[in-house]
């Protein structure tokens, strides 16, 4: 898959012509400029959820379902406990529930740009907590348990695409210093979500205080986003012809 995409970005993908795009060198105190930026520090959280989120349950997906439903996966094939098929059945469930995040990232994109990044955000941010909520409080049964984690995931993806779809309106001539940071952002909300569903399950042997954690923390950027949105409507939104 890699050799493909090398290939076709060979032949395909050409810069812009300097008349269209004018590029300088960007300095460390470029950076610096942004960072005092209070919007870059709102996308950041923002990013850190969305794509910190999807990292985080991608990397610790295969070891929360072998924790918690290692008898039901064993089922799968088997009529006796079986770890190596265990293994094996949390990797094809987690892969699934992963492929929802990646796939459906244009798709946020796409809705954020017909009804706006911040309208788009509430709807994937409030779908994210709720859930959260749910398989923090509720114990639930695998099949279901999979659907929560699949909606969640391809939430997440989505939210993605709906914060790139703002930054760029946002900070369009530093998009590639944006990148970085916000993007940076996301790694590090990553493995916090790791070391926080690992720090629940040696606590408390169990993952619900982490899910806990997690959905507090996704209504945080909702209100984050409920605090900027006027703001943000009324300054550098207001040429976006209402997409934000």
């Amino acid at each position: 898959m890699a050799i493909v995409v090398f290939i076709a970005y060979a032949f395909i993908a050409k810069d812009a012509p300097e008349s269209v795009y004018k590029a300088r060198p960007k300095k460390l105190s470029d950076y610096g400029k942004l960072l005092k930026d209070k919007d870059t520090w709102w996308f950041s959280l923002f990013y850190a959820i969305s794509f910190g989120g999807f990292v985080g349950f991608a990397g610790y997906m295969k070891v929360y379902l072998m924790n918690t439903y290692s008898v039901d996966m064993a089922a799968f094939g088997l009529d006796v406990f079986d770890e190596s098929n265990v293994k094996v059945i949390a990797g094809y469930f987690g892969a699934l529930t992963i492929f929802a995040g990646a796939v459906l990232r244009p798709f946020g994109g796409a809705l954020a740009d017909k009804v706006g990044g911040i309208k788009s955000l509430y709807i994937f941010f409030t779908v994210v907590a709720s859930l959260a909520f749910l398989n923090a409080f509720v114990t639930l049964p695998f099949w279901l348990a999979i659907i929560v984690l699949f909606l969640i995931m391809a939430n997440l993806g989505m939210a993605n695409g709906a914060v790139f779809q703002l930054v760029p309106q946002r900070f369009g001539k530093d998009i590639g210093i944006m990148t970085g940071l916000v993007g940076a952002a996301g790694g590090i909300g990553g493995t916090l979500l790791i070391q926080t569903l690992g720090w629940s399950k040696g606590a408390f042997d169990g993952y619900g205080a982490g899910f806990m954690i997690f959905a507090v923390v996704v209504l945080v950027a909702i209100a984050g986003i409920s605090f900027v949105k006027t703001r943000w409507r009324t300054t550098w939104g207001v040429n976006t012809g209402g997409m934000i």
